[in-house]
């Protein structure tokens, strides 16, 4: 009787497609019964299943905790290994609290306790990663990414898509590092960082990223926009200290905090502040650059809205020119939930995002290389949410601007016709409406 061929003598094409069937299957397993789906027990198969299959896997993104640090660096110890990872995310739990304390903030003295666990964890991941190598990681380089919480701070009320409630305590407890006493040495094998869950302070963030000499990548939560002093002097120290810290970033996310459970101020509208001169300023350096209501869209924009040459470029100051950027994503909302209200009547915030939607398409004439551009506006309404997006796509020659939500004015398809005839592009504009019943803008 003929010997059964082993299953590594399979030819490399048919061993593929057999683990994309496992990984299908136990993908499908995993939603249906709700448990984590687990690919470690196909390891025992053979040492080729393990090296070719099941750690390219398991070892993509690596959970870590501080206590577990001692496991990480013997698991990750061959450069074998560590070159399959792409993502560290490490996960920080801060102290339980009781549950009537679910609705209040931390004390003063939690707060230096949150911010003692916080910094005693990133020095010992700092260390441990220390040992790496850039020669050993990926050609990409990793991902940090920092999750802080409290256990407790999941409620135990189910939210939506069953996925657990987060306690106002967790929602409006935030750390603040002091950047001067952080002493963490530097690192060059990550080339993207992002952190979620408590709020961590933009220049507390900046601090961490500082330490990270190829970081390339990064996502940050950026403090509400507001006239409280304390949201104002981080935002200008955060866009202040971008240049000195982020230096080699091209691709920067900032989006606000969790939603807010208490109103506050508006904004005073100041395009020529320290915090959008700054932004302004660093975003050239990017290739890809995505913001939400943390950015005032007609603030930042301000240099290209309609009338008087917007103030002569803003007192005087340059046209930006973004040589870099490829990828433009812009998010802001009215009428939604403070501080984001902007304006006082749908009447105002139509007319608002009609200014933004052509000072946006004017300003992509200074992006020669813009591959994407995505400008998403939202109203609610009596609690309706209208959106109004305006998407920009460009290749072989060709630009095409689609359209959802409204219907554009002519000034509107102007600016951005202008934009893209100035790059010698063909045009084409996309009314993708499902109703007849959208509004002109």
């Amino acid at each position: 009787m003929a010997a059964v061929p082993s299953i590594d003598s399979l030819p490399y094409e048919v061993r593929q497609e057999i683990y994309s069937l496992i990984v299908r299957q136990t993908d499908s397993h995993a939603r249906n019964s709700g448990s984590v789906p687990t690919l470690a027990r196909y390891a025992t198969v053979s040492k080729r299943w393990q090296e070719e299959f099941v750690e390219p896997l398991i070892f993509k993104e690596l959970r870590v905790t501080p206590n577990r640090l001692q496991d990480f660096n013997h698991i990750v110890s061959s450069p074998r290994r560590r070159g399959l990872v792409q993502t560290i995310l490490f996960h920080v739990s801060l102290d339980r609290y009781e549950q009537y304390l679910d609705s209040e903030q931390e004390t003063s003295a939690e707060r230096r306790r949150s911010v003692e666990i916080l910094v005693t964890a990133l020095k010992d991941i700092f260390r441990a990663m220390i040992l790496w190598k850039k020669s050993e990681t990926s050609p990409r380089g990793l991902d940090l990414h920092l999750v802080i919480d409290s256990p407790s701070d999941s409620s135990t009320l189910v939210g939506g898509k069953r996925g657990l409630l987060v306690t106002a305590r967790g929602l409006t407890s935030y750390l603040k590092i002091d950047p001067d006493t952080l002493s963490l040495p530097y690192l060059d094998v990550f080339s993207g960082f992002r952190c979620t869950g408590r709020h961590l302070k933009p220049t507390s963030a900046l601090a961490i990223a500082s330490r990270l000499r190829t970081l390339e990548y990064l996502d940050l939560e950026l403090s509400h926009d507001s006239t409280r002093t304390r949201d104002i002097e981080q935002r200008n120290n955060f866009a202040n200290g971008l240049e000195e810290h982020a230096e080699t970033v091209r691709v920067l996310s900032l989006h606000r905090p969790s939603p807010m459970l208490t109103a506050s101020p508006s904004p005073p509208k100041q395009p020529w502040s320290d915090f959008y001169v700054k932004m302004r300023a660093f975003s050239q350096q990017c290739e890809s650059f995505d913001f939400d209501d943390c950015i005032d869209a007609m603030q930042f924009f301000a240099p290209f809205l309609p009338g008087h040459t917007a103030e002569r470029t803003l007192r005087g100051q340059e046209a930006p020119l973004w040589m870099r950027l490829k990828r433009l994503n812009v998010r802001n909302s009215y009428l939604v939930k403070a501080p984001y209200l902007r304006v006082a009547s749908r009447a105002e915030a139509l007319a608002s995002i009609h200014k933004i939607l052509v000072a946006v398409g004017r300003a992509t004439s200074r992006m020669p290389g813009l591959l994407f551009a995505r400008v998403s506006q939202y109203i609610l309404t009596d609690g309706e949410l209208e959106w109004f997006v305006i998407i920009y796509e460009c290749h072989a020659g060709k630009a095409v601007v689609r359209v959802r939500g409204f219907v554009p004015s002519k000034p509107i398809l102007g600016a951005w016709r202008h934009s893209v005839t100035t790059k010698e592009l063909e045009f084409d504009v996309v009314h993708e409406n499902d109703g007849a019943n959208v509004p002109e803008l």
